[in-house]
């Protein structure tokens, strides 16, 4: 993708909204899109296997979770963080 397209992906609402639910590979993991939280210019990605316990809220274990990885999709000045790098869609790019 290119870094125009990019820039005008991540300054759409309603494109960035229709990622949630994609599968992507991260880092070598495979996970899903569950949420974009405008507010943070945060992506928020679940793992499609493994799981971890999360904590009640007295720090005790409660329940088994996907995986989440909260990452930053733009930065302060709203361009494109290094997400964008290492993030491939399974079922071909965001444009597509």
């Amino acid at each position: 993708m290119s870094q125009a397209a990019l820039q005008k992906l991540i300054q759409d609402v309603q494109a960035l909204r229709g990622l949630i639910g994609r599968q992507v590979r991260y880092l070598g993991q495979m996970y899903e899109i569950t949420d974009i939280v405008l507010d943070e210019d945060l992506m928020i990605l679940s793992a499609l296997d493994g799981s971890e316990v999360q904590e009640d809220s007295y720090g005790r274990a409660h329940r088994m979770v996907p995986r989440q990885q909260n990452l930053r999709f733009r930065d302060a000045e709203g361009h494109p963080t290094h997400l964008w790098q290492d993030l491939e869609f399974l079922d071909g790019s965001p444009g597509a």
